[in-house]
This record gives C-alpha cells, structure tokens and sequence, in this order.
C-alpha cells in the first residue's frame, strides 16, 4: 500500500463508507417501517415485503462482485463502483420515502416509483457494501492488518447505528409528513457526499492489481462462479458454517424480547433494553477482536472461543425463566452479544481472507449472499419453531422458548464441527492466488 493510502488521514476518511450505508439503512429500515406501520397505518406483512426488498435481490452482489473484478471503470476497480453504489443507495431511499408518506394506492404508479426506489437503495447497497469490502482486501496485507481493518471499520458500522438512530430520532421531533421528506432528503444527500468524499484516491494502483483484473475478465461468470464456489468443497464448507453460524446466533433475534416478557414478566422498557445490552456487548467484542484478540489468539481460536461461550449463557437464558432472574437474564445477554461479537470477529476476518486478488469482489458477493440469507432464515425460522413449539406444548411458553435455544445451540455445534474440518488453505481460490 502506498504512503498517501497509509496516512491516517485518508483511513479515517475511509469510514465514511460504511457511516453512510448505515445511515441509508436506518432511513429505509426503522424509519419507513415505523411510518408506514404507524403513521400511514399500512398492513405490517406489506411494510414487511418492502423491507425485504434489498434482501431478496442480494444474490445480485456475487454478479456485481465480478463486475467489479474484471471490469474497472476509468482504470479503477473499486472506486467508481463505491460512488456508483452509493449514488444508487441514496437516490433510492430519497425516492421511496418522500412517495410513501403521500400513502398511494397499492396498484398505482406512485408505489411502482416505490418499489423502484427500493430495488435502486437494494442494488446500491449490495454494491457499495461488497466492494467496499473488495477494497480493504486490496488494500490491506492477508492476516492481521486486513483482519483488524475490517473488524474495526465493523465497530464504525456499529457506532454509526446507534449515534445516527438517536440524531435522527431528534431530527423527526415534533414529527409531519413534510419534516419527514426533508430529513430524509438532507440526509440522504449527505450520505451520498460522504460516499463520493470517502471513495476519492482509495484504491491503491499497482500491477498486480492490473494484471489480476486481466485474468477475472478473461473468464465468464458463470463458469468462474462454478469453479471458485460450487466445484470446491472448501468454498462450499465455509460458506454452511456463515449459514449455520447465523442460524445459532440471530434467531434470539426474535425471540428474546417475547420471552423476557412472556416467561420473566418484564415490561416494554425492560425487553427494549435487552438489545442495549446485546449490542454493547457485540460491540465491544469486534473493537476488542480488532485490537487484541486477533493478533494474539488467531481467528481459528477466537471463532472456538465465541461459539463455546455461547452455548452455556443459552442455557442460562433458559436456567434466568425457570428461576424467574431477570438479572440473570441480562447478564446472559450481555455475554451473548459478546460471544457473538467474538465469532463474528473471526468470521468477517476469514471472509475477506478467503478471496484472492482476481476474485475478490465475487467471493465476497457470496460469502455476504451467505450472511444476508442467514440472518433472513434466522427470523422466519425462529418465529415458526416457537409457533410450532407452543402448538405442541399447550402454549408452554417456557418449554416453547427453551426449546428454540435449544435449536439455536444445535446449529452452533453444527457450525463448529463443520469448521474443524474448514482448512481455507487448500481452498482452490486461495492456492492460485
């Protein structure tokens, strides 16, 4: 990496990136569900599929990554399609929020502009988010510095969350329909400057990187897609453990705050609390990961560490409903999201290690397919375990509940004995790297 890309300053410009996917994501996340949910008192299953719009087109990131890959823009191959993305991303949101508020009937060109703008937001954030990705890969060394990089502009995604929600919560007071579109517009266009201002000058230059971009082009996508992925049994290993290790890690997702209130008889604010303390933990656990834990233990044993931990803090979640602790279950929690953050530490450092210079916007397309699906799949299929779990217990909250953490803990060993066989070395993309 060259001097100008090592000085502080252009890293610390560098967040801006992933500071404005996050900000994009609360505006068409939180804030659209929220108004037309509550103010516009539009069905929640219909708020529900809007959202699920970027989600469902992800698979389109591993079609971007190779196009990023193979085709750079101007002599570039990371940042025009960063500015690209993010232009994308925020015109998207801009589009779909300022229509949505004018509440327009279900089958009318206003809400076919809406579904656009969201399929544009979609688009844009896959890009931008897995060629941002792409980019640490180049521009960062394989081991420790790549791993600390993208675990520490991780922890900027995280603060990001929590600084912008609460502005953005004060922004909307007293709240109107009108208030709401000029938020969103201001920000919006902010998050789009601060895309293009952070992308500028990035990416490093080197012949290298040239003639990589020289062998990505000269294979087709699908055949190269199918010989990095779906041919290679470490490809296809790594990619069950993301898929199992998100299963056992975000189905609590759904089913803590009803549990704490439906087995511990804890209040609102009580159970909104619990996703404070999961994320502080989470949060620490990457900064830490990051800075500490890494370089001294290594991903293989730092991955062990957090899914080892998490299996006996689930069975205290459970040991907290049948004692009725509620303190315990806080506690619980707070290790749960540092035990999480421990594994996912580990699990985005291999991800951008599991890549090689020509292929590295294509895996990283699937690698964050796995993760995106994983967390959708976490949600449908913790909801149905307990729907089916409290039918089969005479809605036996406790055994419904404790059963689904029981699941969860299924998945994680799963996900841990798949990884004792993962050896990301002999993978096919790595050796001809």
């Amino acid at each position: 990496m060259s001097d100008n890309l090592n000085r502080p300053l252009a890293l610390i410009r560098l967040a801006g990136l992933p500071l404005s996917l996050t900000l994009l994501s609360i505006l068409s996340g939180s804030v659209i569900n929220r108004v037309m949910v509550v103010e516009l008192g539009l069905p929640v299953i219909l708020a529900g599929l809007f959202l699920a719009i970027p989600l469902l087109i992800s698979p389109v990131r591993i079609w971007l990554g190779h196009l990023s890959d193979a085709y750079p823009l101007w002599g570039r191959r990371r940042e025009p399609y960063l500015i690209v993305g993010a232009l994308l991303a925020g015109i998207g949101v801009a589009l779909s929020v300022a229509l949505v508020v004018r509440t327009p009937p279900l089958f009318s060109p206003t809400a076919a502009l809406i579904l656009l703008g969201l399929l544009l937001y979609g688009i844009g954030r896959n890009l931008t988010g897995n060629t941002f990705q792409a980019l640490l890969t180049d521009r960062f060394a394989a081991g420790v510095a790549r791993s600390r990089a993208v675990n520490l502009y991780e922890v900027v995604k995280l603060l990001g969350m929590v600084l912008g929600a609460g502005l953005l919560g004060l922004a909307l007071r007293p709240y109107s329909a009108e208030r709401l579109v000029l938020v969103v517009l201001v920000l919006s266009l902010l998050a789009m400057l601060l895309s293009v201002l952070a992308a500028i000058r990035q990416e490093p230059r080197s012949e290298r990187l040239r003639e990589a971009a020289e062998q990505a082009r000269a294979g087709a996508f699908w055949p190269r897609f199918r010989q990095l992925v779906w041919a290679d049994p470490q490809a296809r290993l790594f990619l069950a453990v993301i898929a199992l290790t998100l299963l056992g890690t975000q189905m609590q997702d759904v089913l803590m705050e009803p549990y704490a209130g439906l087995v511990l008889g804890m209040d609102v604010a009580a159970t909104t609390q619990l996703t404070m303390f999961w994320g502080l933990g989470a949060l620490a656990a990457i900064l830490v990961s990051g800075l500490v834990l890494i370089p001294w233990l290594g991903l293989a044993r730092l991955y062990r560490l957090g899914i080892g931990l998490l299996l006996p803090l689930f069975a205290g979640v459970v040991l907290a409903g049948v004692l009725q602790e509620p303190l315990l279950l806080q506690l619980c929690v707070l290790g749960l999201g540092l035990s999480t953050g421990l594994a996912a530490a580990s699990l985005l450092a291999q991800t951008v290690d599991f890549t090689s210079a020509q292929s590295a916007g294509l895996l990283l397309g699937v690698w964050g397919l796995g993760f995106q699906l994983g967390r959708a799949l976490a949600n449908l299929l913790g909801a149905g375990l307990v729907d089916g779990l409290n039918r089969l217990t005479g809605e036996a909250a406790l055994l419904a509940y404790g059963g689904a953490f029981a699941i969860e803990c299924a998945f994680l060993v799963g996900a841990l004995l798949l990884f004792e066989r993962l050896r990301v070395g002999s993978a096919r993309v790595v050796q001809a790297a």
